[in-house]
C-alpha cells in the first residue's frame, strides 16, 4: 500500500495535480499505518516528499507572480511616464503655435500666459521685457525687477529663488528679450519643471524677437513710405488734402503715391498711382513714376500725354511691375476740370449739392503693359461748380478680401453721403475711419481730396 500510495503522490505532483482522491488515500494511510510514524517509514518518507515538492512549487508560484508585479509595475511606470511625456510635448505645441499666430508682442505674451496658467503649470506669472531702458514690467511698468530677475537676464540661465519660484530668460540667438517670473503657492518646482519652463520660454522668444522684428520693420517701412511722399504746399484758391495709410498686415514698403504741382499758369495738377506688388522694387519704380509725372505736368503735358509718356517710362525700365494712375489738372480760376486714367479707380466728385458720382469715363489699359503704338490716351474735362469735391485714391480704400469691388465703391459714396464735416481735414479722417476701421486692409491707400470754393 505504501507503494501504491506513493506512485499515486508522484503522479499527481508530476501533473501538478493533488486531486481530492490522493489526499483521501493519505489520510487512509496514517489511519492504516502500523509503524511508529517516525519519518523513516515509508508513508512518512511520502509525506515528507509531498511537503517539500507542494513547498518547492508554491517558491516557483511565489518567484513568477513576484516577476509578473514587477513587470506590470514596470508597465504602469512606463505608460505614465510616456502619457506625461505627451502631455508636455502637447503643451509646448500649444505655446509654439501661440508663439507664430500673432505678430503683435503683447498679445503673444498675454496667450502665453493664459496657456501656462490653463495648464497650472504656475499659480502666478510675471513678465518681463528688456527694452532701451531695462526691464520693464508688462502689467505694472512701476515696479522694479528684483535680484532673481536681474540674475536670470544677466546670467541667461534659470534662477530658482525658493521652491515656488522660478526666474526663466527669454532668450533667442545671443539675445534676451526678457524674463518669465514663475510662481506657484503650495507646488514646489521639479527638475523636469525646470526644463519645462525652460522649453516654454524659448519657444515664446523665437515668437517675441520675431514680432519685435516685424513692428521695427514695419515701422521703418512705414516712415520710408512717408519719406517718400510730398507735403502738399498751401494754395489760395484750392484746398487740398492728403491722406496715406499703410497695410494693416504684412511688413513692406508699398508702391502707392499722391502729388500735387502747381503750373506757373496756376493750374494744380493732381496725381495719384499705384504700382504692382511690394517691396523696395515696388517703392524705386514708384519713385520712378512719381518724379517723372512730375516733371511732365511741370512741362505743361496734359493728363492723357502725361499717361502715356510715364507708360513708355516703364516700359524701358527693367522691371516686371505694372502701374495704375490717374492725373487731374484743376484750373482754380475756372474750375476747369481735365483728368486721364490709367486702369485706375475712377475719380468721386462730390457737387455742392451734395449729389456723389464716380467719373467713370473711358480710360486707358493699366501703365507697363504692351499697347500699340498708335493707341491714344482717352481724356475727359467737365466744368465744376462751386463748392465741388474731387477725390482721388488707390484701391486700397475699397478693396476688400471678404467683398467685390462694386461694394466697396457704393460704401465710399455712402461715407460721402453721411459724412457731416466741414473742415476737409474732418471729412478725410471720417472717410478713412468709414472705410478702413472696421477690418483689416492687405493694402496700401492714397486719398486726395480736391476742394474747388468758387
Amino acid at each position: 500500500m505504501t507503494e501504491e500510495l506513493r506512485a499515486a503522490l508522484r503522479r499527481a505532483l508530476r501533473g501538478r495535480e493533488l486531486p481530492e482522491d490522493v489526499w483521501r488515500r493519505v489520510a487512509n494511510g496514517l489511519e492504516q499505518d502500523t509503524s511508529d510514524g517516525s519519518a523513516e517509514s515509508p508513508l512518512g518518507a511520502a509525506l515528507r516528499a509531498l511537503v517539500d515538492l507542494v513547498g518547492e512549487r508554491d517558491r516557483e508560484l511565489r518567484w513568477y507572480q513576484s516577476e509578473l508585479d514587477q513587470t506590470n509595475a514596470g508597465l504602469l511606470a512606463l505608460h505614465a511616464e510616456i502619457d506625461r511625456q505627451r502631455q508636455r510635448t502637447s503643451f509646448l505645441d500649444e505655446v509654439s503655435r501661440a508663439s507664430v499666430t500673432s505678430l503683435d508682442p503683447m498679445q503673444l505674451l498675454e496667450e502665453v500666459v493664459a496657456l501656462v496658467q490653463a495648464h497650472g503649470f504656475a499659480d502666478t506669472m510675471r513678465v518681463w521685457t528688456l527694452t532701451d531702458y531695462g526691464l520693464s514690467c508688462v502689467d505694472e511698468p512701476d515696479i522694479q525687477p528684483d535680484r532673481a530677475t536681474r540674475s536670470a537676464v544677466r546670467t541667461r540661465e534659470t534662477v530658482r529663488d525658493g521652491a515656488s519660484r522660478l526666474s526663466v530668460p527669454l532668450t533667442a540667438g545671443p539675445y534676451v528679450l526678457g524674463v518669465f517670473d514663475l510662481h506657484r503657492e503650495s507646488a514646489e518646482f521639479t527638475d523636469d519643471d525646470v526644463a519645462l519652463a525652460k522649453g516654454i520660454a524659448d519657444r515664446a522668444a523665437v515668437g517675441l524677437r520675431n514680432a519685435n522684428e516685424y513692428e521695427r520693420e514695419h515701422e521703418l517701412a512705414e516712415r520710408l513710405q512717408r519719406a517718400m511722399l510730398p507735403t502738399l504746399a498751401p494754395l489760395q484758391d484750392l484746398v487740398l488734402v492728403a491722406r496715406y495709410r499703410s497695410a494693416t498686415s504684412g511688413v513692406h514698403v508699398g508702391g502707392d503715391w499722391y502729388d500735387s504741382v502747381t503750373r506757373r499758369d496756376g493750374t494744380v495738377v493732381l496725381t495719384v498711382g499705384d504700382v504692382t506688388g511690394h517691396g523696395v522694387d515696388a517703392a524705386v519704380v514708384m519713385g520712378k513714376l512719381q518724379n517723372a509725372l512730375r516733371a511732365y505736368a511741370l512741362e505743361g503735358h496734359s493728363p492723357a500725354t502725361s499717361l502715356r509718356l510715364v507708360h513708355d517710362l516703364l516700359r524701358g525700365l527693367d522691371t516686371p511691375l505694372f502701374a495704375t494712375a490717374v492725373v487731374a489738372e484743376v484750373d482754380p480760376a475756372t474750375g476747369l476740370l481735365r483728368w486721364a486714367s490709367a486702369g485706375h479707380p475712377p475719380p468721386l466728385l462730390q457737387e455742392s449739392q451734395g449729389v456723389v458720382k464716380y467719373l467713370e469715363e473711358e480710360h486707358a489699359p493699366m501703365l507697363g503693359i504692351y499697347l500699340p503704338p498708335d493707341l491714344e490716351f482717352p481724356e475727359h474735362e467737365r466744368e465744376l461748380s462751386p463748392g465741388s469735391l474731387v477725390t482721388l485714391f488707390t484701391d486700397g480704400l475699397i478693396e476688400r478680401r471678404t467683398s467685390d469691388l462694386d461694394a466697396g465703391m457704393a460704401r465710399l459714396v455712402e461715407a460721402f453721403l453721411s459724412c457731416e464735416a466741414e473742415a476737409l481735414d474732418e471729412r478725410a479722417e471720417y472717410i478713412l475711419k468709414e472705410m478702413l476701421d472696421d477690418s483689416d486692409h492687405d493694402d496700401d491707400v492714397c486719398l486726395l481730396m480736391c476742394h474747388w470754393p468758387g
